[in-house]
């Protein structure tokens, strides 16, 4: 007799969207810091300290996700949009990182 492994359970991924949204928020925050303070140089070496942390966090998250959407092919869709909310702050940055560079020039 031949049995096959399937994982009927719905894949959680709780820990990577909470990733992503703790993400956004700290950088939010920071980017709303930058925006109101006057001395900038504090919140910029912050910035920085928590850039370099999160940059590795979020590849290993993201490593773990396209681990699972490999070895879970029935759980892709759902594993997807894991993928693509962790992938979000990317273009989130970058139009942080846009609107800091136009308000400097004002």
């Amino acid at each position: 007799m031949q049995t096959t492994l399937t994982q009927e359970e719905p894949f959680e991924g709780k820990t990577s969207t909470e990733l992503a949204v703790g993400c956004f928020t700290i950088g939010t925050f920071f980017f709303i810091l930058f925006l109101t303070l006057q001395d900038t140089s504090f919140v910029f070496i912050i910035n920085c300290i928590f850039i370099i942390m999160a940059l590795p966090l979020n590849a290993i998250m993201l490593g773990h996700l396209l681990h699972h959407f490999y070895i879970l092919p029935q759980q892709r869709k759902n594993i997807g949009i894991k993928i693509i909310i962790l992938l979000s702050n990317i273009p989130i940055a970058f139009l942080y990182y846009s609107f800091l560079n136009i308000y400097k020039l004002l």
